[in-house]
């Protein structure tokens, strides 16, 4: 998986957009304005997800593509080095569902409303 890839899985997301709140070197992926991916772009082939703390250790410690992400909270975030050979784009798949379900079940409930009408 390339960073264009991994751009259109994160935009494939209900709702999602896209900014640069960070600059031009960093893209972030949101969903009712909360972020739950980013691409920096002076890190080729690095994305980063929002992660349940819960996980973190077991991803980190499972997956040596997969660590904490530099500059984010830890154990809140990760970053995948999309060229690893330990993950699989489908892998990759299922951490971008992961990150957007965990920053959708923390909307309001008035957000979560709105977004299911959308």
């Amino acid at each position: 998986m390339n960073i264009e890839d991994a751009r259109i899985l994160c935009m494939s997301q209900k709702c999602a957009t896209e900014d640069m709140p960070f600059g031009d070197d960093y893209v972030c992926f949101r969903v009712m304005n909360k972020i739950f991916g980013g691409l920096p772009l002076n890190m080729p082939n690095i994305l980063v997800l929002k992660c349940d703390k819960e996980e973190f250790d077991e991803l980190c410690a499972n997956h040596p593509s997969i660590e904490q992400a530099w500059h984010w909270h830890k154990k809140h975030w990760i970053q995948i080095d999309l060229t690893g050979s330990d993950i699989s784009k489908e892998y990759i798949e299922e951490l971008v569902g992961k990150a957007y379900a965990t920053v959708v079940k923390k909307l309001t409930k008035k957000e979560r409303e709105e977004l299911a009408q959308l």
